[in-house]
């Protein structure tokens, strides 16, 4: 099996105040599925605002949705893991999906 490439596209959303990913999944040369995945700052109403440098600043979490997740070959698992790997990396406390992941073709 051909190793899968993930190409990340990020984008802002001036609707949502949004920062969104376009995912594109490709194995050799053929594009096998795309995602796109909405992310938004969680205001942690629990904690005191910090300061540095005189500078004052609350702690944000991250959130992510997944709003589309297509993939056309037997890689779902596969894409999904490259996609929360990503997720995780950059920070996202929590990721949720804004569609059903296992609807019926």
């Amino acid at each position: 099996m051909k190793e899968l490439n993930m190409k990340v596209n990020p984008l802002y959303s001036e609707v949502d105040l949004s920062i969104q990913f376009h995912f594109e999944f490709e194995q050799g040369d053929s594009k096998i599925g795309e995602a796109l995945v909405s992310t938004y700052s969680l205001a942690e109403s629990s904690e005191m605002p910090r300061s540095t440098r005189g500078i004052s600043y609350r702690k944000t979490s991250k959130c992510a949705v997944i709003d589309r997740f297509e993939v056309s070959n037997d890689s779902e698992k596969l894409c999904m893991s490259k996609l929360n790997h990503f997720l995780q990396v950059i920070g996202m406390k929590e990721v949720h999906t804004g569609y059903d992941l296992y609807r019926e073709a």
